[in-house]
């Protein structure tokens, strides 16, 4: 491909995202912020680039008329997801850690479904105990604790135990730590 075409190619994309950012903004009211992302061309490239969280307009229309992965789940998980996984511990890590696999994360991370029964308690424990965790330290610092050995925990990993369900023997060191016990 010729660098003409590849210049063609890009402001082809430009374009229809610049486009289907008016349209969101027209039809959903996705607000000024999304509109000037388009204006000032700060989307990146390819389908389907839309506002962290936000959801396209065709997603919208399924949810509104009851069917689609939004039906009944709110952006609550995804969010969950991601202040988890923020804190250094991996998808999979957290699957692990909640007893559900890596592709029921990734879903719950995408608001396409969300977790059920014992997964979601563990995944609700996980949240608090990052929470407690960043109370005391940096981003950094919570992905150190979670994986380095501890002392007043036997010499084990907390990450290991989460794994091993053993949640409330980190929960209540986090707690120790954060000043809360």
């Amino acid at each position: 491909m010729t660098a003409a075409a590849v210049g063609r190619r890009y402001d082809e994309k430009r374009s229809w995202i610049r486009r289907s950012l008016r349209t969101a903004v027209r039809v959903e009211g996705w607000g000024s912020a999304v509109a000037e992302t388009a204006r000032g061309g700060g989307v990146p490239a390819g389908r389907g680039a839309h506002p962290v969280g936000a959801r396209r307009p065709v997603e919208v229309a399924a949810a509104r008329a009851g069917r689609g992965p939004d039906r009944g789940v709110g952006l609550t998980y995804p969010r969950i997801v991601e202040e988890v996984t923020g804190s250094g511990i991996s998808q999979g890590e957290l699957g692990q850690a909640v007893g559900a696999s890596l592709r029921s994360v990734q879903s719950w991370a995408a608001g396409g479904a969300a977790p059920r029964g014992a997964s979601r308690e563990r995944l609700l424990d996980v949240k608090y105990l990052v929470e407690d965790l960043q109370d005391v330290y940096t981003p950094e610092g919570v992905q150190i604790w979670l994986h380095a050995r501890n002392r007043n925990l036997g010499g084990r990993r907390p990450m290991d135990l989460l794994i091993g369900g053993e949640s409330a023997a980190v929960l209540e060191e986090a707690q120790r730590l954060s000043g809360a016990m």
